[in-house]
C-alpha cells in the first residue's frame, strides 16, 4: 500500500496531538514547623490525569485520595476545615486551616511512590 505525501505528512504532524502521554504522578513529602519543635510531615501524591490530590499523614497512619484542582503550576484542594495548595515549580504548600483561621506552609521534596506510603 503507497502512502501519498501529503497524508504521510498530515499524519506526522498530528502525532504529538494524538499521542500526549499524561504524566507520572508526582509524590512528594512536606514538612511544617510545629509549635512542639518536632516537624509535622504530610505526603501528597498528585496525580494530574486522574485529577486527584491525596494527603497521607505517616504520623497517624490517616490517607485521604479527593479530586484536586490542577491549575497551571498549581495543584489545589479543598477538603472543607482544610484547604491545600501546592506551588510545584517551589515545592511549598500552604495549609489553611479554616477552623482554627490559621494558615502556614511547609517545603515539599520529592520522594518516590514506595517513600510516599500511599497504598494502592
Amino acid at each position: 500500500m503507497k502512502i501519498s505525501k501529503p497524508i504521510l505528512l498530515a499524519g506526522i504532524v498530528m502525532l504529538p496531538v494524538c499521542g500526549t502521554v499524561a504524566a507520572a504522578p508526582i509524590y512528594l513529602s512536606c514538612e511544617f514547623n510545629h509549635p512542639s519543635g518536632k516537624p509535622q510531615i504530610f505526603n501528597f501524591a498528585l496525580d494530574e490525569s486522574a485529577s486527584t490530590f491525596g494527603v497521607f499523614a505517616p504520623s497517624t497512619g490517616s490517607q485521604r485520595t479527593s479530586k484536586g484542582v490542577f491549575e497551571g503550576s498549581k495543584v489545589t484542594l479543598n477538603e472543607g476545615t482544610v484547604a491545600w495548595e501546592v506551588d510545584l515549580p517551589t515545592r511549598v504548600v500552604i495549609r489553611d486551616m479554616r477552623m482554627i483561621e490559621k494558615k502556614d506552609s511547609g517545603k515539599c521534596k520529592d520522594v518516590s511512590e514506595e517513600q510516599s506510603g500511599f497504598e494502592r
